[in-house]
Parts: C-alpha cells; structure tokens; sequence
C-alpha cells in the first residue's frame, strides 16, 4: 500500500513538473519573439530620431528659414515619428514615445527668441532632450543591459586621455 502511494505521488509530481517546465519553455520562444520584434523596432526608432537630428539643428540655426519654414520642417520629422510608433504601439512603451514625439517639439521656435543668450538656450533644451530621448530608446530596447553583459563577458575596459575625459565630466555632470 504505501510503495502505491509513493508511485502515485511520483506521477502527480511528474505530470505537475512537467506542465511548469513546458509553460516555461513556452513563454521563453514567446519571449524570444517579442524580444526580436521590439529591437528592430527600436532600432528603426532610434535611425529614424537620429536622422531627424540634422533637419533640427538646421532649423535651429539657419536664419534665412521663415517661420512657415521652420514649421514644416520641423513637421517632416516630427509626423512620421509620430506614424511609425502609432503602427508600433504594441511593442513601445507609451512614456518613451511621448518623449520621442516631442523632443524636436519647439525647435522651430529656437530663433524667435529675443537675445542670442535666450535662443542658445532653447537651442541646449532640444539638444539635451535629443540626448536623453536617445539614451532611452537604447535603454528601452534592452540593448544598454546587453552591452553591459557583454563588457563583463569580455572584461573589456577601454582606457584613453579622451574616455578618461568623458567620464570625468560625466561624473561632474551627476
């Protein structure tokens, strides 16, 4: 009777482990996917917010550009971010693509400022936004964790005058 018992409660536990360990799997294909499907299309994101950076900046500096101009612009960038993570919603986090649809936000306005210290300004607000919106498209694609791993894999530390510089201000910057 208890060799019964014993036997039955090893199928129970067999067929419970078993049901975990194939969910399990389960969700690490599904994951797989979806991981894939949100990198490229945060890689296409982070291209299409990186070439947009050039039409800003001339915007921000070209003084022979009306107002009209600067608005279309603007507008040629800002619209078709705002299409693409409309069709990809899905796979964006909804805070990321709030700070991508308006971080070129106000840039046409940069030169309708007053004085040249007022339009410097409103010139390093959007350039500061494009730096932090860009950090977070990498950091939400996952792809600043995986460089992570990667550095510890390898154990790589690159060291030069210019790094040593870099991460002196960025510690100062902190």
């Amino acid at each position: 009777m208890e060799s019964a018992l014993i036997g039955l409660a090893g199928v129970v536990l067999g067929a419970l482990l078993s049901e975990y360990f194939r969910r399990k799997n389960r969700i690490e294909i599904y994951s797989q996917k979806v991981f894939d499907k949100r990198l490229a299309i945060h890689e296409e994101l982070y291209a299409m917010f990186v070439s947009g950076h050039d039409v800003v900046s001339e915007v921000m500096t070209n003084t022979e550009l009306s107002k009209s101009e600067r608005e279309d612009l603007t507008s040629s960038i800002i619209f078709p971010l705002c299409q693409f993570m409309d069709r990809n919603g899905f796979y964006l986090n909804d805070y990321l693509t709030v700070q991508v649809a308006t971080a070129y936000m106000g840039a046409e306005d940069v030169l309708d400022n007053d004085s040249d210290l007022d339009i410097a300004s409103a010139r390093a607000r959007v350039y500061e936004l494009s730096k932090i919106t860009k950090k977070m498209i990498l950091e939400e694609s996952g792809v600043t964790e995986a460089f992570k791993h990667f550095s510890v894999i390898s154990k790589s530390k690159p060291d030069s005058d210019v790094i040593k510089r870099v991460k002196e201000l960025e510690k100062a910057r902190v």
